[in-house]
């Protein structure tokens, strides 16, 4: 029960943590979006529309589905969004079972590899929260104000007390 509570957690803070970036960062104009950076994206919209294709690749590796890379035609930011929120449905509705079954995927390269579900979603949401704090170095370059604060523990110290 404990594996439950804590994936549940944690990709209800993942949500919570791509919320406040989609947020800010649709108050900045595209110029500022598609500004050239040096960093692992050549810009901020290019790092959120990764998450957004990394999220839905997961997503549908969950259900043994080959990774649609990109997500969407579109380049909304809103759409890291919409994507994530089918992962956490998807995950919010498993049990210990289903987070403990064994899937086969293939990845990116076509290489087939087989793991618990719950080893899947961990890396999905560590790899968004490395991917956030590629954001806030770039926001930083681009002098934005108003980053957001994405820490896991301020998301749990933000829960009601049990």
């Amino acid at each position: 029960m404990i594996t439950t509570a804590l994936i549940h957690q944690y990709v209800d803070y993942d949500r919570w943590a791509s919320m406040l970036f989609v947020q800010r960062l649709s108050a900045e104009p595209p110029a500022v979006l598609d500004a050239p950076v040096a960093s692992s994206f050549p810009s901020l919209r290019s790092t959120v529309l990764h998450l957004r294709d990394a999220i839905n690749a997961w997503y549908r590796r969950l259900d043994g589905l080959a990774p649609q890379w990109p997500a969407e035609e579109g380049t909304d930011l809103e759409g890291l969004l919409r994507h994530g929120g089918l992962f956490h449905a998807k995950v919010k509705a498993m049990d210990e079972a289903a987070l403990s079954r064994t899937v086969n995927y293939t990845d990116l390269r076509g290489n087939a590899h087989a793991q618990p579900a719950w080893q899947m979603i961990m890396h999905a949401c560590n790899h968004a929260t490395y991917h956030r704090g590629q954001l806030v170095t770039i926001m930083h370059a681009l002098g934005l104000k108003d980053i957001p604060s994405t820490d896991l523990v301020k998301y749990q110290r933000s829960l009601p007390r049990p």
